[in-house]
């Protein structure tokens, strides 16, 4: 087994508790130190959490050269500004997703990459648990025909007035918090089929108190071949529900995965073939221990994957387009050449 991380975290915040609190538990990697702007904030956290220490200070923890694991949980708007300074300062990091704000930015932090000692993942980590393995076997088998239809959902109800996903200059919005989600696993889906999606259209809704803000953005893309295969992706961040859903659909059979993005909470795989039906059941381990288990031995392997990067760019690309398509402005970036 390598060598258990020491991780410090930039930002106290709610997803960090799933993303790497929870996380490290399962895995044994050790919280040695949180950063907040408020310092009571950030010893609350720490002293609630199991944190070693705390700072006030996001520069001072960067410096800090016990630390083998930055993890980002800012506001999206900061990520990209944050990965830089962290990769600069000759750390490896994990940041949440989206990557950056917009390609451009994106695009600016990979360039960072080549000189840094360190190396960046972002957080998509559905992508490490068995479900999405699974589904891609279940492809590659042939089982479901030829592929007609894929339909991908992130819906959630409204997270509040106040919540920073609705603000545009920390680049939030729907596709930035919810649909980066969809569009990863649609191009994971692409890869293996050998296909580079097509965008057709996109609608969006933009939020009361900020326009330029997607509620909803519902697309519509096709994977090109001698079948073409429609996808339709939607995301809502003003829902009256949850549905974090997967659907595959082919000339033989459909698959459906209710929660492909949180396994752990619902872990069915429910196959139609003919007619005949099966309910397959992946495992409720954590999709982010799965997760930090995987960086934990790139890291130490020295491993520098490219393939993913590459595909953390297209996500990002894919955004941007969707933004364009539908009318709204692409989200500000903060971090300069």
């Amino acid at each position: 087994m390598t060598a258990p991380l020491r991780i410090g975290m930039l930002g106290a915040s709610r997803i960090a508790e799933l993303a790497i609190i929870d996380a490290s538990r399962e895995t044994g990697d050790v919280l040695a130190t949180v950063a907040a702007r408020d310092p009571g904030r950030a010893r609350t956290y720490a002293a609630r959490h199991g944190f070693e220490g705390s700072t006030d200070d996001y520069a001072e923890l960067l410096a800090d050269d016990s630390l083998d694991l930055i993890y980002i949980g800012l506001p999206n708007g900061l990520h990209a500004e944050w990965t830089a300074r962290a990769l600069e300062a000759g750390r490896s990091v994990l940041v949440e997703k989206p990557f950056a704000a917009n390609l451009a930015e994106f695009d600016r932090v990979a360039a960072r990459l080549d000189a840094a000692p360190g190396w960046a993942w972002e957080a998509f980590h559905y992508a490490d648990h068995p479900l999405l393995a699974r589904v891609l076997e279940i492809v590659r088998s042939g089982e479901l025909g030829a592929l007609r239809e894929v339909r991908l959902h992130m819906l959630m109800p409204d997270p509040g007035t106040a919540d920073p996903r609705w603000s545009f200059d920390l680049a939030g919005g729907a596709v930035m918090d919810l649909g980066c989600y969809s569009i990863h696993a649609l191009l994971t889906l692409a890869d293996e089929l050998g296909a580079e999606p097509v965008l057709r259209a996109a609608r969006a809704t933009g939020a009361a108190a900020d326009v330029r803000v997607d509620a909803t953005l519902d697309a519509e893309l096709e994977l090109p071949g001698e079948t073409p295969i429609d996808v339709s992706l939607r995301t809502s961040m003003v829902f009256d529900g949850w549905d974090f859903g997967l659907e595959i659909v082919g000339s033989a059979g459909a698959l459906h995965a209710p929660n492909f993005v949180k396994p752990q909470e619902d872990d069915r795989l429910i196959v139609r073939v003919g007619d005949d039906s099966r309910e397959e059941r992946t495992g409720t381990g954590s999709s982010y221990a799965y997760q930090l288990r995987r960086i934990r031995s790139e890291l130490r392997e020295g491993v520098r994957d490219r393939d993913r990067l590459r595909r953390s760019r297209r996500t990002m690309a894919l955004i941007d387009e969707l933004y364009a398509a539908s009318g709204l402005p692409l989200r500000p970036g903060r971090l300069e050449d």
